[in-house]
């Protein structure tokens, strides 16, 4: 049936469209939500290896082929050092694992053994401070007593979790492909739909594009930097396997609010307990002193340049995302500062070209 095109039919079409468009993309993020951080972290390995696929499709002549080897480069850069540090650390945890259970095995057990390493620990600790009022024996005792009822149900949560890990991967990666193959044409059908100019539109996409290679170079350079000063400091202090440890504290680095404490606090803690306690308390100094200290120092040397904004506002958004959105927080908080500025630009010199009536 045909309807007169006046303006009022078309006010009422545009309403009814627009109900009926949120209505959809209400369904659209109900049903994506679960899928909503990985398709975040694909968009930003996308952004960061555009400028391969656009390389690569000048040689190829092909967006398919391109955006497959493309895809396949992300994919080795990430999936093969992931493999090789995990395997490391394997080897190392077994060795580890194999040390210690001969060492408790001549000393009656493993709770003897580690309680005799924390009687070394408090024996050198008493000499400056009064543990008097510490039972470490009857303490590790208690603890030992709840370890298996804490790890069995994270291990278990960990292998529930494993193919749906698995699936994530598999689904970002297919997603870099397509953001790769088809990701040009999907910026262009986005940005004619809103209402800006074509220099505002190119702006807005810029803005967001260095923010997120920005941010990337950042994680980047904060986890050299940190790895590299935890692998020299706990190699200058005598302590094994400082390279691999310190590979180890660059993947801990992008974990939020722990980072590479996880290496340099366990470390200090062994250096104590087998009576290496200046070492141990100067390892400590190091990594809550300096090593800790990289990040707000380090990210906004890369972020800051791009995203305009001083180290403060960059530090407060990073640590607002990172409680907001987890370590994918690291990413959207600088990212939306930089929307904030760029947008405020914009509106300014849309309210100073507007024409006064």
């Amino acid at each position: 049936m045909a309807h007169d095109r006046t303006i009022q039919n078309r006010r009422r079409a545009i309403i009814f469209l627009s109900v009926l468009l949120s209505i959809f993309l209400a369904v659209a993020y109900v049903m994506g939500r679960p899928y909503l951080p990985m398709l975040a972290y694909s968009v930003v390995l996308a952004t960061v290896f555009h400028p391969l696929q656009r390389l690569l499709l000048k040689r190829t002549h092909s967006s398919s082929l391109a955006a497959l080897i493309s895809t396949s480069v992300v994919c080795l850069l990430i999936l093969v050092p992931l493999m090789i540090v995990l395997n490391l650390a394997a080897w190392q945890a077994l060795e580890v694992a194999r040390e210690i259970e001969a060492k408790s095995a001549s000393e009656g057990g493993l709770v003897p053994f580690l309680t005799r390493q924390m009687d070394l620990a408090v024996l050198s600790l008493g000499k400056h401070v009064d543990l008097s009022g510490l039972d470490v024996r009857a303490q590790l005792q208690a603890k030992a007593k709840g370890i298996g009822a804490v790890l069995l149900p994270a291990a278990g949560a960990m292998l529930g979790n494993l193919p749906s890990s698995i699936l994530n991967l598999f689904l970002g990666l297919i997603t870099v492909y397509y953001l790769l193959r088809d990701g040009d044409r999907m910026v262009g059908y986005f940005l004619r739909l809103l209402p800006l100019t074509d220099e505002h539109a190119k702006r807005l996409v810029r803005t967001l594009k260095d923010s997120i290679v920005a941010n990337v170079q950042g994680v980047i350079a904060v986890g050299s930097a940190q790895g590299l000063t935890t692998g020299l400091a706990l190699a200058v202090l005598g302590v094994s396997n400082a390279t691999l440890l310190g590979m180890l504290a660059a993947f801990c680095s992008v974990i939020p609010l722990i980072g590479t404490s996880l290496i340099w606090i366990p470390a200090a803690i062994l250096l104590i307990a087998t009576g290496h306690l200046v070492k141990g308390l100067i390892l400590l100094g190091i990594g809550a002193g300096v090593v800790s200290q990289m990040d707000s120092v380090v990210r906004p040397l890369f972020v800051g340049k791009k995203v305009q904004a001083n180290a403060l506002v960059l530090m407060i958004s990073m640590l607002g995302g990172v409680r907001a959105f987890g370590f994918l927080g690291l990413f959207i908080g600088p990212i939306i500062v930089a929307l904030i500025i760029a947008v405020s630009k914009m509106l300014r010199e849309e309210i100073a070209e507007a024409p006064v009536v």
